[in-house]
C-alpha cells in the first residue's frame, strides 16, 4: 500500500496537479524515475481510480524520462477503455432520458456523469453506475422500465437498480439515506429543495444538471458516508477539487455554510478541503475557516492505504461477514473524529438492514 510520504505517491500528486490545476509543479521529481517506478505509479493510479486523469498529467510532462513504451501503450489502451465506457454511459443516459421525457418525466443526472462534465476531459473521470433522480416519479419510472423488459431490483430502499443498454442505473427514491439520523433527514430536505434548481446537462440531451449548492451538499454527504464505512479514493478528492475550483466563487456560500453547520458537516468539508490543498496545492480553506491539518493528514493516509472490504463479496457468507465486522471496528475513529454520523447508530442501522436482507452481506453491485 502506498503512503503519503512515498516517492511514488508524491509523483502521482504531481501528475494530478499537472492534469487538473494551474499550480506550478517541480517536474524534477521524475528525473531519477525508473521503469519500475512508472509501473508503481500506474498501479497506484489504477487503484485510486485516476488512471486516465494521471495520463493527462503525463502528456504535460516536458519529458517522460524512463517511461517505457510497453507501459505507455498499456496506459493508453486502458485510457481508451475508460473513454469507451464513458461514451457508452452517455449514450445509455441519453436514450434513457429521451424515453422518460416522452412520458413527461424529467431526469436529473447525479454524481459521476454530472461531476465529469466539470473536468477538463470529462471522459477521463472514470465511473461505474449512472445515478438519476426523477423529481418524484420514482415508482412510475420503475414501472416504465419493467414494461420495457428490464428487471428492476429493490435491494436498497434509497434507490432501485436496473441494467439499461449494458449500464447499471441507480434510480434514486431518496437523494441520500434520510433515516440514519436527524442530520441526514435535514440534508435530504435541503437537497430535495435544491433539486428543483437545475440547468441543461452539457452532454446528455434533455437531461438536467443540479445547481452548485446541490452538487456541494450532495458530494459531501455521499463522501462522508462512504469514507466512514469503506474509505474513499483519490478520484473522490479530484471530484472535490474540481467542485471547489468551479464553484468557490459562484456558490451561495453563506447559505451553504449555515446548512453545513446544521448538518454537522462543516468539519468534514474543511478536512477534505485541506486534503485538496495537500494533493493539488489549491487552498480554499478560507471558505471554511479551519484546516484540521492533523486529521486531514490521517484522512489522506487512510485513502492511500485502506483495503476496501468489498473485495470479499465473493468469498462466502462467513468470510464476508467477518471482514465487514473487522472493517466496522477499524473505522470507529472516522465516526469519532471526521464524519457527523454516530458509530453505534450506524452499527444498529446496518444490523437492522442485514436482518431484513442477509444476502446483502455478500451482494456485489449489478
Amino acid at each position: 500500500m502506498a503512503k503519503m510520504t512515498d516517492i511514488h505517491t508524491r509523483r502521482l500528486f504531481t501528475l494530478l496537479r499537472l492534469a487538473l490545476s494551474n499550480q506550478a509543479c517541480e517536474q524534477e521529481i521524475f528525473a531519477d524515475a525508473t521503469a519500475e517506478d512508472w509501473k508503481q505509479i500506474y498501479n497506484l493510479a489504477l487503484e485510486q481510480g485516476v488512471l486516465a486523469i494521471v495520463y493527462d498529467g503525463i502528456q504535460r510532462l516536458e519529458e517522460c524520462y524512463a517511461l517505457e513504451l510497453e507501459t505507455k501503450i498499456q496506459w493508453a489502451y486502458n485510457v481508451s477503455h475508460i473513454e469507451k465506457i464513458y461514451a457508452k454511459q452517455v449514450a445509455a443516459a441519453t436514450k434513457l432520458t429521451k424515453a422518460f421525457a416522452s412520458e413527461g418525466i424529467t431526469t436529473l443526472i447525479l454524481k459521476g456523469l454530472s461531476t465529469a462534465s466539470l473536468y477538463p476531459v470529462p471522459s477521463h473521470r472514470s465511473s461505474g453506475d449512472i445515478d438519476i433522480y426523477l423529481m418524484g416519479q420514482y415508482e412510475r419510472a420503475n414501472a416504465l422500465i419493467s414494461a420495457m423488459g428490464n428487471s428492476v431490483h429493490y435491494d436498497y430502499f434509497v434507490h432501485s437498480e436496473f441494467i439499461f443498454d449494458g449500464i447499471n442505473i441507480e434510480n434514486h427514491r431518496y437523494l441520500i439515506n434520510p433515516f440514519v439520523n436527524r442530520y441526514a433527514e435535514y440534508l435530504e430536505e435541503q437537497l430535495e429543495l435544491l433539486a428543483t434548481k437545475t440547468s441543461e446537462h452539457p452532454t446528455i440531451k434533455r437531461a438536467r444538471m443540479a445547481c452548485p449548492e446541490f452538487s456541494i451538499l450532495f458530494y459531501l454527504r455521499h463522501a462522508s458516508w462512504h469514507f466512514a464505512r469503506e474509505s474513499i479514493r483519490l478520484r473522490d478528492i479530484c471530484d472535490w477539487a474540481i467542485i471547489l475550483s468551479h464553484f468557490s466563487n459562484s456558490a451561495e456560500w453563506n447559505d451553504l455554510l449555515q446548512c453545513l453547520e446544521k448538518a454537522d458537516m462543516k468539519r468534514f468539508a474543511a478536512i477534505l478541503t485541506t486534503v485538496v490543498a495537500t494533493v493539488f496545492g489549491s487552498d480554499y480553506s478560507h471558505i471554511f475557516g479551519q484546516k484540521y491539518e492533523q486529521l486531514s493528514a490521517r484522512v489522506l493516509e487512510d485513502i492511500l492505504t485502506f483495503s476496501n472490504p468489498q473485495k470479499y463479496n465473493k468469498v462466502g457468507f462467513i468470510r464476508a461477514f467477518t471482514e465487514k465486522i473487522r472493517n466496522r471496528i477499524s473505522r470507529k475513529w472516522c465516526y469519532d473524529s471526521v464524519v457527523p454520523d454516530s458509530y453505534w447508530g450506524n452499527i444498529w442501522f446496518s444490523i437492522k438492514g442485514y436482518i431484513s436482507k442477509p444476502k446483502a452481506i455478500t451482494k456485489a453491485k449489478l
